[in-house]
């Protein structure tokens, strides 16, 4: 095991000197995305899909970084099971945002930001006594002063899906309060406004030459120099058509990895990203079918790309898109690559990578490109507790968007997933690491333990820090709510 796992579980030997209560357990996930078994090792020569254009991609001067020092991926693990841990664990929450200044967490139903290094943490919304909460899709704005979070609350009076913004002192203003379950607001290129989506009762009948589907109308909300949140807009409407998600059949892990950081299935993946060229793009629903196109200025929808992409975002020009071809992770020809293209173009080219890709993410300080490659290891099952168990081998890879300079930073065959990659002002890489489950299922076969005992064998998610200047790993956060940060 790594030696940042050590350094974290002396972090845990401490906080276990203080009385903490676990958070509550993570949502439900969906459908598995029939994964198919990788080779251990990646073949380096990318493949692409009919109608892709393999170049490089014209960009400025590459620019200078320091790599931190690379790691060597672990041999595949056999996922047998293994002893329970040692060590109390905390029962795992929903979601963790990183941004380069601030963390934001839930822990056991409360919502909070925290400043990096050392802030304090800051109350932003709490479920109220009684209600079932939901809050996801965190969003930091462009200048990072401000959290855009989908909140839905249900409640004997009913339910409601919002959407809100809370600047790092923990005040609150509503957005709206119809929005899309599944997608996410989006920021204005200069933080200045807001854009979101909301479902209608208005349906199109389909015919011979066009399908029927439902209406989505588009809005945008102001905000003003001092964060303050104007009245939704109007801004026209598209037409959805299909409509469903899947269910079950999730392992405890790939629920974590879902509500940690994008997928490449299910509903937790929304994408909805305002562009400099104020034409949006987005998820069309939440069986990802697909990123679609929306002109703001024309108030109209756009022509699809020329083939389908998942797990989209945008440089910090927002002029140009990265994102992976393919809806799922499964290794038929053409998915898993990394692609890129205009906003206010069909056009799709490829950027041949070493591995094949899973997410990826822009360095909002270097403008880098990063990726994270996912090798499954194998699955289990224990069928009379209805739980499911999946194991992978992870790595996080950086590159220049020109396709330059390509380097592994970090591997290790103990880690299901990598998400939510991100930079510091001084350059060192932030992420989200979530755990393995072999203890679990270990756990799992131990008819002696209930529901309640397994929660101490749940995966963990760790957000870590990869020094710019090389070093060892740090912990700057072990699961939500634990408040030391690593020293």
């Amino acid at each position: 095991m790594k030696r940042y796992l050590l350094f974290t579980c002396l972090i845990l030997a401490l906080l276990a000197l203080v009385a903490c209560a676990p958070g509550a357990g993570s949502e439900p996930g969906v459908a598995s995305s029939g994964e198919t078994p990788l080779p251990a090792t990646a073949t380096p020569t990318p493949t692409s899909a009919p109608g892709e254009t393999v170049v490089a991609v014209p960009t400025a001067a590459p620019i200078e970084m320091t790599t931190p020092t690379a790691t060597p991926i672990a041999a595949a693990v056999d996922p047998t099971p293994v002893p329970p841990p040692a060590l109390p664990r905390e029962a795992v929450d929903n979601l963790t945002a990183v941004s380069a200044q601030a963390i934001a967490y839930l822990q056991e139903g409360t919502l909070f930001i925290r400043a990096l290094p050392d802030g304090q943490p800051v109350v932003v919304e709490s479920c109220p006594e009684g209600s079932t909460c939901i809050q996801r899709y965190f969003k930091w704005s462009p200048d990072g002063s401000q959290l855009l979070f989908f909140s839905y609350t249900r409640s004997d009076d009913g339910a409601v899906a919002a959407l809100k913004v809370a600047d790092r002192q923990g005040a609150v203003q509503l957005v709206s309060d119809d929005v899309r379950d599944f997608q996410p607001g989006a920021w204005s290129p200069d933080g200045r406004a807001i854009a979101f989506m909301s479902a209608t009762d208005t349906y199109t009948e389909g015919s011979e030459t066009q399908p029927g589907g439902r209406q989505i109308d588009v809005w945008t909300a102001a905000v003003d120099e001092a964060g303050v949140v104007g009245a939704p807009q109007a801004a026209g409407s598209w037409l959805q058509v299909g409509d469903g998600c899947g269910g079950g059949g999730r392992s405890a892990s790939e629920v974590l990895y879902e509500n940690e950081g994008g997928t490449s299935y299910g509903y937790l993946m929304g994408v909805l990203e305002w562009s400099a060229a104020d034409v949006l793009l987005f998820t069309r629903d939440c069986t990802n079918i697909g990123i679609g196109r929306y002109d703001l200025a024309a108030q109209t929808a756009l022509p699809d790309f020329a083939q389908p992409l998942r797990n989209l975002v945008l440089n910090n020009a927002r002029d140009r898109w990265y994102a992976v071809t393919g809806y799922s992770w499964t290794t038929d020809p053409g998915n898993n690559e990394l692609v890129t293209g205009t906003p206010d173009a069909v056009e799709v080219t490829v950027i041949p990578t070493s591995a094949p890709v899973e997410l990826v993410f822009v360095g909002p300080v270097s403008g880098a490109l990063y990726y994270t490659e996912r090798t499954p290891l194998g699955r289990d099952e224990v069928l009379d507790r209805g739980m499911y168990f999946a194991y992978f081998q992870s790595a996080l890879w950086r590159l220049q968007p020109d396709g330059s300079g390509e380097a592994v930073l970090w591997g290790d065959a103990d880690d299901h997933a990598y998400a939510q990659v991100t930079e510091t002002a001084v350059g060192d890489v932030l992420m989200v690491v979530v755990e393995n489950e072999a203890a679990l299922f270990a756990a799992a076969q131990d008819a002696s333990l209930d529901d309640a005992a397994l929660q101490a064998f749940m995966p963990q998610r760790r957000i870590v820090l990869l020094p710019a200047a090389g070093g060892e790993p740090q912990v700057v956060l072990s699961n939500a709510g634990q408040p030391a940060l690593a020293r």
